[in-house]
């Protein structure tokens, strides 16, 4: 058990106070993980010879995962790399 005190005070007097003691029973703590989920937005993305363009990929995860994009031969792209595709 454990008494705490939260004080409230925004330079206009009075300044208020509230005491509250706490109990806390628990017998066990459960850590949820959560595995990751990601959607891709945009899954064509279409510009013209030497237009930047953006490849957007939201995850849900935790712990917070690492994100990153690949090539076809595996290689990691660098956030703000220049990627050459030819086709």
């Amino acid at each position: 058990m454990a008494v705490y005190l939260c004080i409230a005070s925004n330079g206009v007097p009075p300044s208020i106070s509230k005491r509250v003691q706490l109990k806390v029973q628990c017998e066990s703590i459960y850590i949820l993980f959560v595995p990751p989920m990601l959607s891709i937005p945009n899954q064509l993305e279409g510009a013209y010879i030497g237009q930047d363009v953006t490849l957007e990929c939201r995850t849900e995860a935790f712990p917070t995962s690492i994100n990153y994009w690949t090539t076809e031969r595996g290689d990691m792209i660098i956030s703000g790399s220049c990627i050459c595709l030819l086709t």
